[in-house]
C-alpha cells in the first residue's frame, strides 16, 4: 500500500516545474527494487513510464515552447493488465512497457515530442504519435504476441468471471435481461463507429461494450424462461471443453493433422451410439462409424449427397433429373435445401400430407402409394427422409413401416432425430426409435438437448464408404504414409469442408463429467416440466393441448369460440406478440393443418418449476383481455 501510494504522489510530483535530476535516480532505484513476478507487471510499467517521462521533459522542455506537462501520462492500466498495449488515450508517452522491454504503442500522442527521440531511440513521426518499433535502452523492442501465455491467463480469468456473471444475472435479475431482445433492426450501428480501430483497446472498454451495446441486442437462449423453438443447451463441461477446444486449436482433417482427434471422436460416437443402442453396424468396429457434423444441416446434405452418387452408379450419370426423394410436410425445411444443393429438381421431392389422426407423423401408406406412383413413371425413388421429432410437434414418424418400405424398395433412409433423438438415452424414450435397425444414417443434435454447446451434430452412417465415395478428395499436399492405413480415418472426406473443430472434446467431457445417468434424469426432469405445464393448458377451459406431448414441447392455443377458426388464429397472433413483448418470457409458434399454434419447450439448463408456473401465469394474464374482451 506504501509503494501504490507513494507511485500516486509520484505522478503529481511530475505534474510540477523544476524536478531535481536525483528525483529520477530515486525513481530508477525503486523501480529495481519491486518484485518482477511477471516479465512486466504493472508497477514497473508505471514506473517506467514515469521515469521515461522526467527525462524526455528534461531533455525537451522547451521545444516548441511547451513544457513537460504538456505530455500527460495514462497511468491507470485496465483489467490490471501488465501487457496490454496502447490503451491511454492522453496526450502522452501511450502505454509503453517499461525500460529495455516494453511496447511504445500508438495511443499515446506527446505534443511536441513527435521525433519520439527518448529512452534507446524510440522512434516516432511528425504526428507525434510515439510508435512501438524503436529501441528502449538499446534493447529491441517486441511486436504484438497474439497469443500470451500470461495475458491469456488474466484477461482468461476476467472472460470467465465476466461470463459466469452473465449466467448468475440470468437468474438472479432477469428484469435487466429481456428473454427477447426488444431493439429495432439496425440499432447496432448507430452506436458502433463506422471503421476498425487503428490502435490497441483495453478488455475493460471491450467487456463494457458488450455489458451496454451488445447484451441488449441479444435474444437470450440460456435464460430459464425461454422456451421457444428448441432450446440451445449449454452446461459447464461443454463451455470447458469449447474453451479446451479454442486453447488448443487444432485442425484435424485427416489423422495425421491430430491423431487424437480423430481417435476420440470414433471412440466417443461408439460410446454414444450405445447409449442409444443404435445397432452395431452404426459402430466403427464395422463398415459403419460416426462422424461429428457442424449441425443436423450438414448432416442431411451429406447423407442425400451419399445416397445420390450411390444410386447414380446404378442408374447412370444422366439420371440425375428421374431421382426423387420423400419426407412428410413436417420435416426440417434444411431437407429441401440439402436435395436442392444435391441437385434433385424441386419438382422431384415429395412432401407427403400428415395431420392429426397420425399426429403429425408420415403416414407408412401415402410413403408406399408414392413409390408406386413414381416407379410407375419412369422415377427413381432413391432417399427416405424420416424424423423422430419434428420441428414444428416434435411429431414421430413411424420408423418400423416406414424401414421395411425403404428395404423392400432398397431406397436410403435417414433419420432426423435432432431433437429427440437425445432423449432416447432413456429407456423409457428409446421405443421412438424403434426401426433405425433399417436406417440408413441417423442424427442427433447433442447441442439441442444434451449439453454440449454449439456446435456438435453426431451423425452415424451404416456403411462409410458410401460417405466417403461421395466427398473424398485427395489432393498430393494431404497426402501422408502410415502403418495401418486401414484403420486410419481421413474425416475431411464424411464432410463439406476440410477444415474442422476437436468437437469430441466436449462431447467426451460432457459424458465424463455428468456420467449417462445424470444426463439422463436432467432430461427426465425437463419432460416433467413440460407436463407440467401440460396440465396447466388442461385446466383451463379457455385454452387447448392441441397435439400428443411425446417430450418436452407442449403445443397449446387459446381455443376457438364458436368454432370460428379464422378469428382463433388472429387471437392466438395476438396473444403470442403481447406475450413476447413483455420481455419476461420467450415462446414461439407454428402451423398445423391451417391452425396457428403456440409452441412451449422446455429444454434451457436453468430452467425450474418456477419458471414454468411464471410463464403460465403471464400466458393466462395477457389472455384474459382476449377472453373477456373475445377481442378478435
Amino acid at each position: 500500500m506504501r509503494k501504490r501510494n507513494l507511485r500516486k504522489s509520484n505522478i503529481s510530483l511530475l505534474r510540477t516545474e523544476g524536478v531535481h535530476k536525483t528525483y529520477v535516480a530515486c525513481l530508477v532505484v525503486l523501480y529495481y527494487l519491486i518484485p518482477q513476478t511477471r516479465p512486466l507487471n504493472h508497477a514497473s510499467y508505471k514506473f517506467s513510464i514515469i521515469t521515461y517521462t522526467l527525462i524526455l521533459s528534461q531533455k525537451k522542455k522547451n521545444i516548441n515552447n511547451q513544457s513537460y506537462n504538456s505530455c500527460q501520462i495514462p497511468f491507470k492500466m485496465e483489467y490490471g493488465n501488465s501487457t496490454e498495449n496502447g490503451i491511454g488515450k492522453s496526450n502522452g508517452i501511450g502505454n509503453g512497457h517499461g525500460i529495455g522491454n516494453g511496447y511504445v504503442n500508438g495511443h499515446g500522442i506527446c505534443n511536441g515530442h513527435g521525433n519520439g527521440h527518448g529512452i534507446g531511440n524510440g522512434h516516432g513521426n511528425d504526428n507525434g504519435y510515439v510508435n512501438g518499433n524503436g529501441k528502449v535502452n538499446g534493447e529491441k523492442m517486441k511486436k504484438m504476441k497474439p497469443m500470451d501465455s500470461e495475458m491469456l491467463r488474466e484477461q482468461g480469468h476476467i472472460m470467465v468471471d465476466f461470463i459466469a456473471d452473465y449466467y448468475k444475472n440470468l437468474e438472479d435479475s432477469p428484469q435487466d435481461f429481456p428473454v427477447l431482445s426488444q431493439v429495432q433492426p439496425g440499432y447496432l450501428r448507430d452506436i458502433l463507429p463506422d471503421s476498425a480501430p487503428d490502435h490497441p483497446e483495453p478488455l475493460k472498454e471491450l467487456l463494457h461494450d458488450v455489458s451496454k451495446k451488445i447484451i441488449p441486442g441479444l435474444t437470450h437462449w440460456q435464460s430459464p424462461s425461454y422456451f421457444a423453438y428448441y432450446a440451445s443447451s449449454t452446461s459447464v463441461a461443454g463451455f470447458l471443453g469449447e474453451m479446451l477446444n479454442a486453447g488448443l486449436s487444432v485442425v484435424g482433417f485427416t489423422w495425421l493433422t491430430s491423431p487424437a482427434a480423430t481417435e476420440l471422436e470414433v471412440i466417443v460416437l461408439d460410446w454414444l451410439a450405445k447409449l442409444l443402442q443404435l445397432p452395431d453396424h452404426f459402430l466403427s468396429t464395422g463398415r459403419g462409424g460416426g462422424v461429428i457434423q457442424g449441425t443436423g444441416c450438414e448432416a442431411v446434405l451429406v447423407v442425400v449427397l451419399a445416397a445420390r452418387d450411390r444410386i447414380m452408379k446404378k442408374a447412370g450419370k444422366n439420371s440425375l433429373s428421374q431421382l426423387v426423394v420423400y419426407a412428410s410436410d413436417q420435416t426440417h425445411s434444411s431437407f429441401r435445401k440439402a436435395c436442392l444443393i444435391g441437385g434433385i429438381h424441386e419438382e422431384n421431392i415429395r412432401l407427403l400430407k400428415t395431420d392429426s389422426s397420425t399426429n403429425y407423423g408420415m403416414p407408412p401408406k401415402s410413403l408406399e402409394e408414392a413409390i408406386s406412383s413414381d416407379l410407375a413413371k419412369g422415377f427413381i425413388p432413391f432417399f427416405i427422409c424420416a424424423t423422430v421429432g419434428t420441428t414444428s410437434s416434435a411429431a414421430v414418424d413411424p420408423l418400423v413401416p416406414l424401414g421395411k418400405i425403404a428395404k423392400s424398395y432398397g431406397i436410403w433412409m435417414h433419420v432426423d432425430a435432432a431433437y429427440a433423438g437425445n432423449a432416447c438415452i432413456c429407456p423409457e424414450f428409446r421405443k421412438h426409435i424403434d426401426g433405425v435397425e433399417n436406417a440408413d444414417s441417423f442424427n442427433i443434435n447433442a447441442h439441442k438437448w444434451l449439453f454440449a454447446n454449439q456446435t456438435c451434430s453426431p451423425l452415424w452412417v451404416k456403411d462409410r464408404y458410401s460417405l466417403i465415395d461421395a466427398l473424398k478428395t485427395n489432393p498430393e499436399y494431404l497426402e501422408y504414409k502410415v502403418s495401418k492405413r486401414d484403420e486410419v480415418v481421413n474425416y475431411k472426406d464424411w464432410q463439406i469442408s476440410l477444415s474442422r473443430r476437436f468437437r469430441s472434446l466436449k462431447l467426451w467431457m460432457v459424458l465424463r463429467l455428468y456420467g449417462a445417468e445424470n444426463l439422463r434424469n436432467f432430461i427426465r426432469d425437463h419432460v416433467n416440466l413440460a407436463k407440467h405445464f401440460e396440465d396447466y393448458v388442461a385446466q383451463d377451459a379457455h385454452f387447448e393441448v392441441v397435439t400428443t406431448r411425446y417430450f418436452s414441447l407442449v403445443c397449446f392455443r387459446l381455443a376457438p369460440v364458436d368454432g370460428d377458426e379464422d378469428k382463433c388464429n388472429e387471437r392466438n397472433r395476438e396473444l403470442l406478440a403481447t406475450v413476447n413483448s413483455t420481455g419476461k418470457i420467450f415462446i414461439s409458434h407454428t402451423a398445423l393443418s391451417g391452425k396457428f399454434i403456440l409452441r412451449f419447450a422446455v429444454g434451457a439448463p436453468l430452467t425450474e418449476e418456477k419458471h414454468v408456473t411464471e410463464a403460465w401465469r403471464i400466458i393466462q394474464k395477457h389472455a384474459t383481455k382476449f377472453i373477456h374482451n373475445k377481442k378478435i
